[in-house]
């Protein structure tokens, strides 16, 4: 009777410390992103409290509404990290408001993905089709999710808990310029739990 009870309750300590739970591939693929129109670039004297000499852009990448992205900073936008071989990359999902048609973004040299247990810094080296320490307009997206797919270093399989961590930069109006770093994530809360399925119908004649 005793070995019953001692196995049951081994069976509910690894259920609850997610044994039970479907492990998450080693690996995960490449994000989805298109090239975005480029409308207008971003004058050679582009100064940051100029909105006119901000680069345009439309037809951004429209993302998929997913379950599993963790909002950091506001509801509006889920972080998702893609943990591959070559790079790490981190989707950053945007819900635009009906009520605006043109938002501006700025994405800063210096920011990483933060070791929570070592400290190591794995940095921020590019962001697929925009451009780096700038801000740059989009719209034409008004009510839709639209998509961003950060480039960071490659993650070791080391590497455990993080956090995201945003540089500072220059101070604009509604934008501080402040540093952010987020709560401290188990790897795979970021990570994508699954892949989006095409629904195949009938065809109908």
């Amino acid at each position: 009777m005793k070995r019953i009870l001692l196995a049951l309750v081994l069976a509910c300590m690894a259920m609850s410390n997610g044994y039970g739970r479907k492990k998450l591939p080693t690996y995960d693929v490449h994000p989805a992103n298109q090239a975005p129109t480029l409308e207008r670039p971003a004058w050679p004297n582009y100064d940051h409290q100029n909105e006119n000499s901000f680069a345009v852009f439309s037809n951004i990448m429209e993302a998929w509404q997913t379950d599993w992205g963790q909002s950091l900073w506001s509801e509006r936008a889920k972080w998702t990290l893609y943990r591959c071989r070559e790079a790490t990359y981190v989707t950053f999902d945007w819900q635009v408001p009906d009520y605006q048609d043109w938002w501006f973004f700025r994405f800063t040299t210096g920011s990483a993905i933060i070791d929570a247990d070592t400290g190591d810094q794995y940095l921020l080296r590019e962001i697929e089709y925009f451009p780096m320490d700038q801000c740059f307009w989009v719209h034409g997206q008004s009510g839709r999710t639209i998509r961003f797919v950060l480039v960071f270093a490659p993650l070791p399989l080391s590497v455990e808990h993080v956090q995201i961590f945003e540089a500072s930069a220059p101070t604009r109006r509604w934008m501080d310029g402040d540093a952010m770093r987020s709560r401290v994530f188990d790897l795979d809360e970021l990570r994508p739990k699954a892949e989006r399925v095409e629904k195949q119908g009938r065809v109908i004649y």
